[in-house]
């Protein structure tokens, strides 16, 4: 019998060597250097740490966020959607031409841009999973459609909602945002304790009492990071994002729906082996941008009151793909955190806000979101060519 010689083992990394190699603590590593950059900048210490400011960041950033939740679940199972930032036009046009050309009421409005969301997320689905088509090609045709769409529905014109969409970008009293940022304290903490519990009923490795107070501190060092942030008031569409935020990640972790995600995204044909259904999943996670984006577009179309279809959602998906691949989602699919996620659409909302206050040019701006990808790209390949040394 031929002995066969097995490649070397590597000893399991311990705790302190595994959160220095933890994506989401370089991402917050990176978020704290700009915050204290921009603090410490002449231009912008007097007005980039100050509550309102960072209110104001993650206000602009919750269309980012909501749609990233969706970006995350498609990048894991290994796909891609360009569409999202003409989507989000098409959709924001649907829902103003209800109201504003048909007098329809906004719930109607909003049903409707939320009914087609779902048949475009299914229609991309369909094309993906079924028709096999490239993922990016698919979309790729719907970042041209749907624009051009938009454009037409609208017949090129832009259009105010007035007061219909007040409530989405209004902002919640300074009570009522303390409740919230409580209730976010005690909710993550008790999902923390339930997890440790699980896995020790389960049998499974837990982590040790230091780590467990680490993430327990971290997550109260959050919680009063947000009661100063919005002590006077808390955007709506901040705690939409959040809300969409916790329940993505919800999902990512605790659900079938998530561990088949991630399944797929590590190999897809050992998945399907497994009797995993990779088809009805890859639909799924269309639907689920493209919902989103709908919810997206609705929150755009109150911020700025009103709908302008050729350039409402402009470079939005470079923005949300950006995000996601910093937050340390692998284009390759198989590795995603939500955390990631929201870190890295908090990273590109400071930097946009910074180089704004500073006053770069917004096309250099533009450049800056291209090295960024680039870099995020080049960081996110860094353990696959660790590992084939």
């Amino acid at each position: 019998m031929i002995p066969i010689a097995m490649p070397p083992t590597r000893a399991p990394r311990a705790p302190a060597a595994s959160l220095a190699q933890s994506r989401a603590l370089r991402s917050t590593a990176v978020l704290v250097f700009l915050w204290i950059a921009l603090a410490l900048h002449p231009a912008t210490r007097d007005t980039f740490l100050t509550p309102g400011n960072l209110a104001n960041i993650t206000g602009r950033v919750a269309e980012i966020a909501i749609i990233g939740v969706g970006m995350t679940f498609v990048v894991l199972t290994g796909g891609i959607d360009l569409s999202v930032g003409s989507a989000t036009a098409m959709f924001g046009v649907i829902a103003a031409t209800l109201s504003v050309d048909y007098g329809q009421p906004t719930v109607v409005a909003i049903a409707a841009a939320v009914s087609i969301s779902v048949l475009i997320g299914l229609w991309h689905g369909v094309l993906v999973a079924i028709v096999r088509i490239p993922p990016f090609i698919a979309t790729l045709s719907g970042f041209l459609a749907y624009r051009g769409l938009a454009l037409v529905l609208s017949n090129s014109r832009g259009m105010s909602m007035h007061d219909d969409l007040d409530f989405l970008r209004g902002r919640l009293s300074s009570g009522v945002s303390a409740t919230v940022c409580v209730a976010g304290f005690a909710i993550a903490m008790a999902v923390l304790i339930r997890r440790h519990r699980r896995r020790k009923s389960y049998g499974l490795p837990s982590e040790g009492a230091w780590m467990l107070g680490g993430r327990a501190a971290a997550i109260a060092i959050v919680s009063l990071v947000a009661l100063w942030v919005y002590r006077t008031s808390m955007p709506v569409p901040a705690l939409i994002a959040a809300i969409v935020m916790a329940l993505g990640a919800l999902i990512l972790t605790s659900t079938r729906l998530g561990r088949y995600a991630y399944a797929i995204g590590g190999n897809a044909e050992a998945a399907r082996l497994s009797g995993i259904p990779v088809t009805r999943v890859r639909i799924l996670v269309y639907v689920m941008i493209a919902v989103l984006t709908a919810i997206a577009a609705l929150v755009d179309a109150a911020r700025t009151n009103g709908v302008t279809p050729g350039n409402m959602g402009q470079l939005r998906e470079l923005q949300v793909i950006s995000a996601v691949v910093i937050g340390g989602t692998s284009l390759s699919g198989g590795r995603a955190t939500m955390l990631g996620t929201l870190l890295g659409a908090l990273i590109f909302g400071t930097l946009a806000n910074g180089m704004t206050l500073i006053g770069i040019d917004s096309n250099w701006q533009q450049i800056v979101t291209g090295l960024i990808i680039l870099g995020a790209s080049a960081l996110d390949s860094w353990p696959t060519r660790k590992d084939a040394a």
